[in-house]
């Protein structure tokens, strides 16, 4: 059967628009902590959720894009959006609206979050159950308390990390925490992009 040209080419505007699988993370300003538990795996849908169209006529470069992509990259991409309509209409609007606050962030606070979810990757399994145990303290707190943690997050990435260490010994999580997971929780917040966690 010959689809029509209109049919092919909101294919092409949807396909387009699709971020490839987790090259947005869905993150928001509010909920740090829980939205990059989620980019770590605790929510998989929001990496299929699609840009919305813009408005206009589609570029050649976008054109050229499509049909330049392999035939099982753009398979790839006709089966996300396949997924993601068959979300529920909320879960969708949820996801979207992760993803437009995701993108209002400042550039450095979404380098600083990409950074993060590239560092909880890479992490073994016992790191990671220290960054999940953090994620679940995040989460627990009422959302005044939770800017506060955060707040105090980004001053002490600016401090040098003997004083750093001073002043989050005043944070109750990081006292009640073995030096073990001390030390995967301070790589974790303010490692640098490939440095490799404590032991290692």
């Amino acid at each position: 059967m010959t689809r029509s040209p209109r049919h092919f080419v909101g294919t092409i505007v949807l396909a387009v628009f699709l971020p490839a699988l987790w090259s947005l993370p869905p993150l928001s300003g509010i909920a740090f902590a829980d939205g990059l538990a989620r980019a770590s795996g605790d929510g998989a849908a929001e990496s299929i959720a699609p840009d919305r169209p813009e408005r206009g006529p589609i570029s050649p470069e976008r054109l050229e894009r499509w049909r330049a992509m392999p035939p099982e990259e753009r398979e790839r991409i006709r089966e996300r959006y396949r997924r993601w309509k068959e979300l529920p209409p909320e879960k969708r609007e949820r996801i979207l609206e992760r993803h437009r606050r995701w993108r209002e962030l400042p550039e450095e606070q979404r380098r600083y979050l990409k950074e993060r979810r590239a560092l909880f990757s890479d992490a073994g399994p016992e790191d990671r159950v220290v960054v999940r145990k953090f994620f679940a303290r995040m989460r627990s707190l009422p959302p005044e308390e939770r800017g506060a943690e955060r707040q105090k997050v980004r001053e002490w990435r600016s401090l040098p990390p003997g004083e750093r260490e001073k002043a989050m010994g005043s944070w109750p999580f990081y006292r009640g925490l073995s030096e073990r997971e001390r030390g995967t929780l301070r790589w974790f917040l303010f490692a640098r992009p490939g440095e490799r966690p404590p032991r290692e």
